[in-house]
């Protein structure tokens, strides 16, 4: 009676909270551009206007009258309401004791294992159940074989079947008696009759460096599997260990957890999934990891993502080389979002089974590299011989400052982003944090801004403009005028875009010398700029073989997502370009003081640099933004 009680309060306090956040939601939804098929804000010209709304070019003054509206909403601007933490923490807590009760637990069992046999289905087997869409060049999931094989009918109707196929009319029972639902060994995700709900399922197949029990490991550890995948992961924990295996063979280990999903731009919300993540060996060579959602026992108003049977089927292809299957089934109900990024999550290819593979290979690449004695194939040294005492220092530092920067940059529970409080400026978003203790970042307090905007250039011209060391001139307002050197570069041999790279910039009469470690590389979804400004003494530090833990950084960056589905010609013409800054604010003492002088420096970095990237791609179109000033 006890914990019956007690999930009774939890529950009560999450429904009061679910009315906050609702609210919450509505009001963020109208405040960041959100849109509901208004159908207006897909015509190009309309995009471009909301651009120049926000970004005037620099050479325009910013009116007296912006740095007062930035005074005027500066008491709103500083109050935060922090409900959406706390529905996720009684949530987390709900969950957490729930899963733990004898009735739970049997059926959370249940859904895990018929989960994991139905991922196991459908990464091994071929058609009918996926088909080979010859337009888009990809596989796609033959939803009505699926549902055949999968999805469980009405009780009812399931019954009538039987009846007819295989019973005598005297056996007909009778229909106006309760009839018991489906056991919940039979019960998985597939179970689900969702409305207005869209439905994702894509496979990939990769081959990546490390041995099954290797990768189930690391599946299972959850800071290891969050850092993995830092890009897709946003935050995740484990709620309760159901069942454990171990290191040598974690088969049979069961854990429930609670993860969020995110695409790289703060504009767009993140995906929060509560579900069972259990491992498996089908045979010596063959193991399956896979994830459940857990709405069918613990259903929750503000869960707005299911996941379906989800994961990898592993298996050993020689030594130290394995085979990755992977299948990514996601039901998303249809909610507001930001109208930049109705395409690409629509179309599915925001969360693609590809974007899983791909980072997964990226990383087992760079471990196998860290942990070889010799320099490894798999990321080499193209220029400037000598320095292969860094190749280590570089690899962990450039490690670090990826999975900072796509921490920095998401939309997750955690995340306190706000407007920045000037007329027009709704989608620049900032935040503040503190670091006192920190090795890794420096001391003091940090201010992190970000945006994301749409230009009509393709992809990856955005890319190759961006990620040349070169070009860095023409974009980075500290950079303006100077020299730029490529010191060093090593490049991985699986995938030509993906570089880590020691990019000098020479000093001036007002600015001394810095150097940047950078990395780009590519998820075959977004592609990712990531820099970080380093002494040049800890560099030469690093470079002579040192140790890089030490090293005190700042990421800052891009990410260069598609419109849409690479399958649709008209969203490949244009691109999604998410900027993310973070500046050491000597000024500040405390998180919470964000004098209206940092805002307005910070916005002017955003603008400035939106400018000088616009007018370099679209040297034609320059005036687009300069139509517009500040009022």
């Amino acid at each position: 009676m006890k914990e019956l009680k007690t999930q009774y309060e939890l529950c009560t306090q999450i429904q009061e909270l679910n009315t906050q956040v609702q609210d919450m939601k509505m009001a963020e939804g109208d405040r960041l551009g959100l849109s509901r098929n208004n159908g207006t804000d897909d015509d190009p010209k309309c995009k471009i206007s909301r651009a120049a709304e926000i970004f005037a070019p620099s050479s325009l003054p910013i009116h007296d009258q912006a740095y007062h509206g930035i005074c005027a909403n500066f008491e709103s601007f500083l109050n935060y309401d922090h409900a959406k933490t706390d529905i996720q923490r009684a949530s987390d807590l709900l969950v957490s004791i729930s899963a733990c009760a004898d009735v739970h637990k049997m059926k959370i069992i249940d859904l895990a294992v018929a989960a994991s046999e139905e991922l196991r289905l459908m990464a091994l087997e071929r058609e009918p159940l996926w088909l080979f869409d010859i337009d888009k060049g990809s596989e796609v999931l033959n939803v009505s074989e699926y549902r055949r094989r999968f999805v469980s009918l009405d009780p009812t109707l399931e019954e009538i079947i039987r009846v007819i196929t295989e019973a005598e009319p005297s056996d007909l029972p009778n229909l106006n008696e309760k009839i018991e639902c489906c056991s919940s060994e039979n019960v998985c995700m597939s179970s689900y009759r969702t409305t207005n709900v869209d439905s994702e399922a894509s496979r990939a197949i990769g081959v990546v460096f490390s041995n099954p029990v290797g990768l189930v490991n690391m599946f299972m550890d959850v800071d290891k599997w969050s850092a993995t995948f830092s890009n897709i992961v946003s935050n995740a924990k484990i709620l309760e260990v159901l069942s454990t295996g171990n290191q040598e063979n974690p088969n049979g280990t069961l854990q429930v957890m609670v993860a969020e999903f995110h695409v790289p731009s703060p504009l767009v919300k993140t995906r929060e999934i509560y579900f069972v993540r259990c491992s498996r060996q089908i045979d010596i060579d063959t193991w399956v990891v896979a994830d459940v959602s857990l709405e069918t026992i613990f259903p929750s108003p503000a869960v707005t993502c299911q996941r379906k049977p989800s994961g990898c089927v592993i298996q050993v292809l020689q030594d130290g080389l394995s085979t990755v299957t992977w299948v990514e089934h996601n039901a998303e109900s249809n909610s507001v979002v930001n109208y930049m990024f109705r395409g690409i999550l629509k179309s599915g290819f925001a969360f693609s089974a590809k974007r899983w593979v791909s980072s997964l290979e990226r990383e087992c690449d760079r471990i196998a590299t860290l942990e070889a004695e010799n320099e490894s194939l798999n990321y080499m040294l193209t220029n400037n011989e000598g320095f292969g005492a860094a190749r280590t220092g570089l690899l962990k530092l450039a490690q670090r400052m990826v999975r900072q920067f796509n921490s920095n940059i998401c939309s997750n529970v955690e995340s306190v982003w706000r407007p920045l409080p000037v007329p027009g400026a709704e989608e620049i978003l900032i935040k503040t944090s503190f670091n006192l203790d920190d090795p890794q970042i420096p001391r003091g307090v940090t201010v992190t801004v970000a945006t994301s905007v749409w230009l009509p250039v393709k992809q990856n011209d955005v890319f190759s403009f961006l990620h040349s060391g070169y070009n860095r001139n023409k974009w980075d307002v500290l950079s303006h005028g100077l020299e730029i050197q490529d010191v060093i570069r090593m490049s991985s041999a699986r995938n030509s875009t993906d570089c880590i790279s020691v990019i000098s910039v020479e000093g001036s009469s007002n600015r001394r010398e810095i150097t940047y470690l950078q990395e780009s590389f590519s998820d075959s979804t977004a592609f990712y700029i990531v820099y970080a400004p380093v002494d040049v003494p800890a560099m030469h530090h690093i470079l002579q073989g040192g140790c890089a833990d030490s090293v005190a950084i700042l990421p800052s960056g891009f990410a260069v997502l598609p419109e849409g589905s690479p399958d649709d010609d008209a969203a490949t013409q244009n691109t999604i370009l998410t900027i993310g800054f973070q500046i050491m604010d000597e000024q500040l003492t405390t998180p919470e003081e964000l004098p209206p002088q940092s805002v307005l420096t910070a916005y002017r970095l955003m603008k400035e640099t939106v400018s000088r990237i616009w007018t370099a791609l679209l040297p034609k179109s320059g005036n687009a933004l300069g139509v517009i000033t500040i009022k």
